[in-house]
Formats: structure tokens, C-alpha cells, sequence
């Protein structure tokens, strides 16, 4: 089930969002303690030189880069 498109499961792989509330009813917020600790397994901008996509991380076991990417590499 999605909401304009958007998945629970693209809403975190892609943006790090992790969505609450009945899809299906269109009654979304998300919650903010758990998207400040997906965020914080993702890079900072001023670490990663290359957004890869979301299919990087999938593809890659769950990693948002490759270790090329980040500075002082």
C-alpha cells in the first residue's frame, strides 16, 4: 500500500522517513524518534561526495555509499 505513491518501505530506504498511521486511509504522519536514528545511519552531506540512488543501499547490503564516496577515503 502506498500514499501518493509512496511506500512505508521507499519512505525509509529512500528518504530515511519512517511513516505511521493507516496507509489505506490515508491517515499518515510519521514517527520523529525513529527517523532522527534512520538518519543517523545515513551520511551527512559533507561526508558523502555521491548520492548513488536508493537502490544503492539495497543492492549493497543496507550501505547508502561506497567507501570511495566518502571524504578522506
Amino acid at each position: 500500500m502506498s500514499v501518493r505513491g509512496l511506500s512505508r518501505e521507499a519512505a525509509i530506504a529512500d528518504y530515511g522517513v519512517v511513516l505511521t498511521g493507516r496507509l489505506d486511509d490515508d491517515v499518515v504522519s510519521y514517527n520523529a524518534a525513529a527517523t532522527d536514528v534512520a538518519h543517523a545511519t545515513r551520511p551527512t552531506l559533507a561526508e558523502a561526495l555521491f548520492d548513488r540512488g536508493p537502490g544503492h543501499a539495497q543492492l549493497c547490503g543496507g550501505v547508502w555509499y561506497a567507501d570511495v564516496d566518502v571524504v578522506g577515503s
